[in-house]
């Protein structure tokens, strides 16, 4: 890890309006996201990641691709997807648009995700963070009145 420090001292709702980047932690970034249970945090988050590292509202769904992910349960299960999303991004040059979660076990030991998206093209897609991975770091996943709320920080 670098010393290099980046800080907003502001954390703001983006236009995507379902999480918060979170930019105050040496070295890393991370993402805040809500959703009403716990498929749409899976997909929120999956949407967040792709959004920091390229222009998600310019992907297309042209590709059908399903994952599994297994881990040992909640909150890590997000990270190890948001890993497979990397993955999937450095490997295959795929990015999704679209989201949804087919099977996830109650324990969130493991979960099915179809997704919809297209291959990256930075003159289409743009460029903005480089994620290395999702870290356990300050993972979280709290139910918040009626919503579910979880925290991932990743490694740039």
């Amino acid at each position: 890890m670098c010393g290099l420090v980046i800080n907003f001292n502001f954390i703001s709702m983006t236009q995507l309006n379902f999480y918060e980047p979170i930019y105050d932690i040496t070295a890393d970034a991370g993402v805040r996201v809500k959703g009403k249970d716990l498929k749409q945090v899976l997909c929120n988050l999956i949407f967040a990641t792709i959004n920091e590292m390229v222009e998600l509202p310019k992907i297309e769904p042209k590709q059908e691709l399903t994952i599994k992910v297994s881990s040992i349960g909640f909150p890590y299960l997000l990270a190890d997807v948001v890993n497979k999303i990397l993955y999937l991004f450095e490997v295959k040059k795929f990015i999704p648009a679209q989201c949804e979660v087919l099977e996830l076990s109650p324990e969130g030991t493991t979960v099915t995700i179809l997704l919809k998206g297209e291959k990256y093209n930075p003159q289409k897609h743009g460029k903005k963070l480089l994620i290395k991975a999702a870290t356990y770091h300050k993972l979280s996943l709290k139910k918040k009145d009626k919503f579910f709320e979880a925290e991932v920080i990743f490694d740039i």
